[in-house]
């Protein structure tokens, strides 16, 4: 009788214990910055600021003529600048931002909502890969908006020599806007088409080498060939 009544009482406390353990495992997930993720995103951010300024600045210059060194340079700095002017305009919005009303056009881009960074505040915070780990939203903003500066600027290589300066800097801003800009929602944000049917994208692979090498052939086969090619000989510039 006693181990009876034990069992029973035993039973009892379970199913009164049941709601609290049912509460804790249905709490949600509380999302911290990690100080190690943070600071390896400003360190990446930093390295890939560098591929551009020097890195694909003193590479185009090397392969093109002497004479066209220096212009080659500038493009490759200018563009960089417009787009990093322009990522925090309205790129960063377009690509990252709140989605639009549409559900359709949700696919292709965001809303302006966060032009200027409106909204964007030192304790915002974006979301990472691993669930529960996010780091500050301008620590975001910036990896971003360098990876925006180099695809443009590898997209120049394919035309140095063949578009004036102010064409550049028109060319950029166009494609940024019409190309980039979509193509990093669709890939990259969570209400994007090819990231809802499952691609992940970790290292840029089709946002920046594929967006920016078709852009580069297309480019190239509009502008047709240079001026005296193949008759003159057009030896790279060796900055060594």
């Amino acid at each position: 009788m006693k181990h009876a009544l034990k069992t029973v009482i035993g039973l009892g406390a379970l199913a009164a214990t049941a709601p609290a353990w049912a509460q804790a495992a249905a709490a949600p997930v509380v999302a911290t910055v990690n100080k190690g993720d943070t600071a390896w995103m400003m360190t990446s951010t930093v390295l890939v600021l560098m591929m551009i300024l020097p890195g694909l600045a003193l590479f185009y210059g090397g392969l093109t003529r002497s004479k066209n060194m220096l212009s080659t340079m500038t493009q490759i700095g200018a563009v960089a600048c417009l787009a990093m002017l322009i990522w925090v305009m309205y790129g960063y919005s377009l690509a990252f931002g709140p989605d639009v009303s549409s559900g359709f056009l949700s696919n292709f881009v965001s809303s302006l909502d966060k032009a200027f960074l409106a909204g964007v505040t030192p304790a915002s915070q974006a979301a990472t890969f691993t669930a529960g780990v996010e780091i500050p939203e301008y620590v975001f903003i910036c990896f971003q908006m360098t990876f925006a500066a180099i695809t443009i600027a590898l997209v120049l290589g394919s035309v140095v020599e063949r578009m004036k300066f102010s064409a550049v800097m028109v060319f950029a801003l166009v494609w940024l806007t019409i190309v980039y800009f979509p193509i990093a929602h669709m890939v990259w944000a969570s209400s994007g088409f090819f990231f809802k049917a499952g691609a992940l994208d970790f290292a840029g692979g089709t946002v920046v080498h594929i967006n920016a090498g078709v852009s580069a052939l297309v480019a190239a086969l509009f502008l047709g060939k240079r001026i005296g090619y193949p008759k003159e000989p057009m030896a790279p510039h060796s900055l060594v």
